[in-house]
Formats: C-alpha cells, sequence, structure tokens
C-alpha cells in the first residue's frame, strides 16, 4: 500500500486533532478549577466545626459586628410564635414613650385565642407603655401585644405593614408578620438570621435589656384591677432555673406549628452572642441547643478591637480616595474611622483578615459625623468585623454639585467594593495570557509532532514516485 492514501491520511489527522483537543480541554478545565480554588481561599482557612443542633433551624452571630459563626437553615421560612414580639418590641420602642398609656380594647381582650398567654386584662384597663413591654417580654402576655399594636398603629393590620416595613429596612430576607404576638398564621413566618437581626438592633437599647433580661417584675395597680401582679420571665436561663453564664435578654416562643423557640443574648467580657433556636421538639432540647450554641461562640472564639486610624485625603492610601470620588471635594480635610470589632477563630490572628474599602456616594454632608464608607474585614469569604469611615464636618451642612460623578453603586447600600474590582481586573491579563499561551503551546506541539513530519515523509514519498 503506498504511503500516501487521502482517507488514512484524514483519518489520523482527526484522530491526532481530537487527541489534542481532549488534552487542550483537560488542561483548561484544570487551570479554572485551580483559579477558582485559588479565589476560593475559605477551604485555606479553619473555622471551627458547629455543635449538632437537633432543632430545624438555628444561628449563632456574634451581635456588634453581625458576623455569622454558626447556622443552620438560617434563612429557611419558620413559624416564630411568641418570638414575633421582639419586632412589637422594637416598633413601640421606636414609635412610643414609656410613660404612654395603652389602653386595652374589645379586640385585645377578646380577639386572643383560648388558652393563649396573656395577662388577663379587662376592657378599657390602662398600663403605661413600660409595664406593657414588661408584659408581653416576660410572661408573653397576647392581648397586651394586640393592645400595643393597636395604640401605635390604629389596627392589627397596620401595625402588621409597619411590623414588615422595619423588617425590610433590616435587611431580614424571608420574614412576613400578619400580627404583633406570634398566632400560627399561613403567611406569619420568619427565620433565624431575619430574628437575629432583630435582636441585634434591640440589644443596643437599654430599656429593652433592662425589662427583657428581668428575672420577674411586679406590675402596678391600674385602673380596673386594684391589686399589683407579678409577672416571671418565661426564659428559663433569664429566670434561673436553667443556670447559663452571662444571659442578659432573650424571648420564648411555643405554639402548635411552630414548635419552641428561643433568642438568647449572653455577653461574656467583650464578646455578645445572639442565639436563635426554631422549631425545637421540645424545651429540654431547645435550651440544650441554645447553651452549645453559646458556648461553641465563646469557647472558640475572640473578638478584636479596630483603633481609630487618621485617613489623610493626601496620603497614598488607594483606593479610597482617588480622582473619581466626591469626597475628594471636600478638600485637605482629615477623615478617619471609627472604632470597629472583627471576630475571629481563636486560631487566628488580626493579620490573617483582608480589609476592602467601599464608599457611599454622599452629595450631602450634615454638621457632625457622617459616615463616607466602610473597611470591611474579611477571614477566607466570611465577613467578620468592620469599621465605618468617618468624616467629621466642623462647619454647617453642605451639599456638592449633583453633577459630580462618582463610582457607581454595585450594592443595596450605595457602596462599590473597589478592592475586589482591582483585584479582579488585575487578575484578567493574566487569565487571558495563560489561556493564549496554552493554546500557542498545543499548536506548536502540533505542527512540530505532527504536521511537519508528515509533510516531509511526503514530500519525500512524491520525490520518490515522481516518474511512477
Amino acid at each position: 500500500m503506498p504511503f500516501y492514501h487521502k482517507d488514512t491520511r484524514r483519518q489520523n489527522r482527526r484522530r491526532l486533532f481530537s487527541a489534542l483537543l481532549l488534552c487542550f480541554s483537560i488542561t483548561t478545565a484544570l487551570f479554572s478549577r485551580t483559579a477558582a480554588n485559588a479565589s476560593d481561599a475559605p477551604d485555606l482557612y479553619h473555622w471551627p466545626t458547629g455543635p449538632q443542633i437537633s432543632a430545624g433551624g438555628a444561628i449563632l452571630i456574634e451581635a456588634e459586628t453581625g458576623a455569622v459563626l454558626f447556622e443552620k437553615n438560617a434563612t429557611e421560612a419558620f413559624y416564630p410564635a411568641s418570638t414575633t414580639k421582639l419586632m412589637t418590641a422594637l416598633l413601640a420602642l421606636e414609635n412610643s414613650a414609656l410613660g404612654e398609656t395603652v389602653t386595652a380594647s374589645h379586640d385585645a381582650v377578646y380577639n386572643i385565642e383560648q388558652g393563649s398567654s396573656r395577662l388577663w386584662v379587662n376592657e378599657g384597663e390602662e398600663l403605661s407603655m413600660e409595664e406593657s413591654l414588661y408584659a408581653i417580654m416576660l410572661p408573653s402576655a397576647n392581648d397586651l401585644a394586640y393592645a400595643i399594636a393597636e395604640h401605635i398603629g390604629g389596627s392589627m393590620e397596620s401595625f402588621a405593614d409597619m411590623m414588615n416595613a422595619r423588617a425590610r429596612e433590616l435587611g431580614c430576607v424571608n420574614t412576613h408578620f400578619l400580627n404583633s404576638y406570634g398566632r400560627d398564621e399561613e403567611g406569619h413566618y420568619s427565620c433565624p438570621a431575619d430574628l437575629a437581626k432583630i435582636m441585634r438592633v434591640l440589644v443596643k437599647i437599654p430599656t429593652f435589656v433592662k425589662i427583657s433580661g428581668s428575672k420577674n417584675h411586679q406590675i402596678p395597680a391600674t385602673n380596673l384591677c386594684a391589686e399589683s401582679r407579678w409577672v416571671l420571665n418565661t426564659h428559663q436561663m433569664l429566670r434561673g432555673t436553667y443556670d447559663y453564664e452571662g444571659v442578659i435578654a432573650g424571648k420564648t416562643g411555643h405554639d402548635t406549628l411552630a414548635g419552641s423557640c428561643l433568642v438568647t443574648c449572653a455577653k461574656r467580657g467583650n464578646m455578645t452572642l445572639i442565639s436563635v433556636i426554631l422549631k425545637a421538639s421540645d424545651d429540654t432540647s431547645l435550651y440544650d441547643d441554645t447553651a452549645a450554641l453559646l458556648n461553641y461562640g465563646f469557647n472558640n472564639f475572640t473578638t478584636y478591637s479596630i483603633g481609630r486610624e487618621q485617613l489623610s485625603l493626601d496620603t497614598a492610601f488607594p483606593p479610597l480616595f482617588n480622582r473619581e470620588d466626591s469626597v475628594q471635594l471636600l478638600g485637605n480635610a482629615i477623615v478617619n474611622t471609627e472604632a470597629g470589632y472583627v471576630v475571629l477563630p481563636t486560631t487566628a490572628a488580626l493579620s490573617d483578615t483582608k480589609k476592602s474599602v467601599s464608599l457611599t456616594q454622599l452629595t450631602s454632608f450634615a454638621k457632625g459625623k457622617n459616615i463616607i464608607g466602610r473597611i470591611s474585614y474579611t477571614y477566607g469569604t466570611r465577613t467578620v468585623g468592620f469599621a465605618n469611615i468617618i468624616y467629621n464636618n466642623s462647619e454647617d451642612a453642605f451639599s456638592l454639585d449633583s453633577s459630580v460623578t462618582g463610582p457607581e453603586a454595585v450594592n443595596p447600600s450605595g457602596e462599590k467594593d473597589k478592592t475586589e474590582e482591582n483585584s479582579r481586573r488585575d487578575r484578567r491579563p493574566l487569565t487571558i495570557g495563560i489561556f493564549f499561551g496554552c493554546t500557542c503551546f498545543f499548536i506548536g506541539i502540533y505542527l512540530v509532532f505532527v504536521e511537519i513530519p508528515y509533510r516531509r515523509k511526503r514530500a519525500s514519498y512524491l520525490a520518490k514516485h515522481k516518474g511512477e
């Protein structure tokens, strides 16, 4: 058979080309996986293994930073039962004075389910807002939660709208309220992550911590009740029947569909933790799960205080300030970072974190403190803390020219993480260069070992058989 055969040549070239293409595809896939692993650094960072939680959903966060230390079905919707009253208390504290008078209406007395927790007020009975808050937070009185809703919102429906609007402001991702006291109802739900966000705001309010953290309280006589009433906290860690050191606030919840629920805030040293347990089978597992979560947090994590740092506009601090930023128009003013916190595993150090800067594109500045950005700290892909960037304006309030343009907002808070963007931009030339390098490499192999030898052998063959 002659050396040069058209069909055989085509078949061989197809096989060789397919083999080279396969090798190239494998190499590209391996490169992509390597690049992905390099960017997904969290696998290289140690994060303590969390406890086994029997409840349906749970979360543990550090209160100051909001860093999530543990989660189980944290954004899944559950019936929240009386943990709903956390939002009721928040709206009451934000929209009323403690001395205001709350009057129990007919609906507040008679629209509550039989057998549910209540203070047993009478229609027309009057309590101060402060005493009403003790009633809903300690014995979890549904009748007073109903009365508070009507006092602030005018009706239960209007108050529920206020609850949902406030939930959106807090960044809740899977919450919708239909009532102020937590009755199991289709369309009334929340999730561990959202309840932790609500509690995180509440623990910064001293009045709430004082009320919620009380072991018991004496509600004085009212216009329709001549005797004072003692109420006990239903949270066993706060009442002392389940011993746990450092608990400062919390809220229980029980209902048929919700099961047993518990939100707990505990503080030891400079660390404050918030635990949320939803859909536990009983109180024993509820408190055991809570203790396990809090122990996990206190035993495995440490908080670091971030000191204040002055940042001058003429200081080389890329990418914090450049000509694109409207804050550059503030002249030679000095800005600084507000003291912040970082929470890390005890096996890690603050030097293991990475900082990224994001600026808020403000067009007007009030007199005094203005938050113009944030320095975020990450450990792997986990955000573990932050410090706000502050511009202290000692003059009167002023506005910038609205025609000034700056960095475009790329996240819901109106900020842009320039460090991350620049990092991605810096990796593009390297990625493109490696891709084309691999392509040229395989083309070269094909030419050297396949095409050129074939052409030489073909030319030799044709030369020998030219006269035939």
